[in-house]
């Protein structure tokens, strides 16, 4: 049986201990495995597609532990919206991803075009810091939709619930105002610098999907660099992803 060199073990074990010092600094909670009821196939798809997705882009996503119904509902309350099904399954499975910090040696999965996805208490905070901004009808001169009539030519608008933040202001997330065109609950990128909203696709559950057969193909190329994080992909976002494709099961 092969144990390894001695400066091997010393180098894993010294790693665990950033990992462990890490996990304990940040107060970290991980989730259990679990199941989602068999008879809940949109429960069963987000598991699914979000699993195949993990087991595909390098690194480690630090899923956090699942968000609870009553979590849901204060963050609802919070919105004035009812969640749509796929989001809701998504934080039943898992609250959004833990932070990484320089101290810990993990590389950074995002899993949202590159970027984490947020726990609900964040989803709120940079919800909060729009709300307003829908007013302010001067800042939609040039605002524009990808594919046009999908998303409101506008700024800001209180239905758009950010999933993620780049960090500069700018988000991917659900839209629960569309445009004529569009598909309440569809994903799309709006934000700081984002005057042409694209839209990703029509659910969160088809951009998982997606998303992992992107990956798989090698139509988008996550880094493994964890000073580069990101995902390489050849063209826009609305070029790359369809966002009208919705699969049935």
């Amino acid at each position: 049986m092969t144990h390894g060199r001695p400066s091997d073990r010393r180098a894993l074990g010294a790693r665990r201990s950033l990992i462990e010092k890490a996990d304990r600094r940040e107060g970290r909670r991980y989730a259990e495995p679990m199941t989602p009821d068999p008879s809940d196939t949109t429960a069963v798809r987000v598991q699914a597609a979000l699993d195949r997705l993990v087991g595909l882009v390098p690194g480690d996503p630090l899923l956090r532990a699942p968000a609870t119904e009553r979590d849901l509902a204060v963050a609802e309350a919070h919105l004035g919206h009812r969640l749509p099904e796929d989001v809701r399954a998504l934080y039943l499975l898992h609250d959004g991803q833990h932070p990484y910090s320089a101290q810990d040696p993990r590389f950074a999965a995002g899993l949202v075009v590159g970027q984490p996805f947020l726990p609900l208490t964040d989803v709120l905070a940079q919800w909060d810091q729009w709300d307003g901004f829908e007013a302010q009808e001067d800042m939609d001169e040039f605002a524009s939709s990808t594919p046009q009539g999908f998303v409101q030519p506008k700024y800001a608008v209180r239905g758009w619930i950010p999933l993620t933040h780049d960090g500069g202001g700018n988000h991917v997330g659900v839209d629960l105002d569309p445009a004529a065109a569009g598909t309440v609950g569809q994903v799309i990128t709006f934000g700081r610098d984002d005057d042409e909203h694209q839209v990703i696709a029509p659910s969160l559950l088809s951009y998982l999907e997606q998303a992992a057969d992107l990956v798989a193909a090698g139509t988008i190329v996550p880094s493994d660099e964890q000073d580069e994080p990101g995902w390489a992909i050849t063209g826009t976002l609305s070029t790359v992803f369809d966002a009208t494709a919705e699969r049935t099961g």
